[in-house]
């Protein structure tokens, strides 16, 4: 994974000359998986404009969810319901593209939709206690370990205004996307198979060069 974001920092480096516009913002995350339930992070990026409404956009997120969560669950070794508290220190790390079109005429305003495709990195890291419900006795235990490779597919819907001159602008979008995490009918796994996730974005652009 460090090779990967290493080679994503020199990529941008040596086309920041070519790129139209650089773009860093703060990141939130609402899924469907425990795991990562409200994750809160930053994303980084640039945008190629492609004639005067479409661009082509690079981009890399790092997440965090520190959020307690707890949940009941039947144990496949022996059928006994257990209660399961959790404490994270998670990281979700994506690199992703996405190609789209400003639909408004307005000067000052722009609103972009298109699709967007990322390929995921997920750090679990949890404290874990459990025990079988209705009892007192608990276990406890660390997990660590990495889930790689997770393709995300989605649609990027972005608000984006300029302020104080041409070249610079803030922006609000959202991202509603379905990753494929684990494989369907995979025997002895309580992972999901899609994992359904809402990101939100607000950050400010700066315009390296004029359209």
């Amino acid at each position: 994974m460090k090779k990967v974001f290493l080679a994503l920092i020199s990529f941008v480096l040596l086309n920041q000359l070519a790129a139209q516009e650089i773009l860093v913002s703060s990141l939130f995350t609402h899924s469907s998986y425990n795991e990562f339930q409200n994750n809160f992070g930053y994303e980084i990026g640039y945008n190629q404009i492609i004639k005067s409404k479409n661009r082509f956009g690079f981009t890399f997120s790092h997440s965090f969810n520190n959020t307690d969560y707890n949940y009941i669950f039947m144990s496949d070794a022996d059928g006994i319901d257990y209660y399961r508290e959790v404490e994270p220190n998670n990281q979700k790390m994506t690199l992703s593209i996405n190609y789209s079109t400003n639909v408004s005429k307005k000067q000052q305003s722009k609103f972009y939709i298109g699709p967007k495709l990322g390929i995921n990195y997920f750090n679990i890291r949890e404290f874990v206690d459990e025990r079988p419900v209705n009892e007192t006795e608990n276990h406890q235990f660390n997990s660590d370990y990495w889930e790689a490779n997770k393709i995300g597919i989605g649609l990027l819907f972005e608000y984006e205004r300029k302020i104080f001159s041409d070249n610079i602008s803030i922006f609000l979008s959202t991202e509603p996307e379905v990753i494929f995490f684990s494989r369907f009918g995979l025997k002895g796994s309580s992972d999901p198979v899609l994992i359904g996730a809402v990101n939100i974005n607000l950050g400010i652009k700066y315009n390296i060069k004029k359209e």
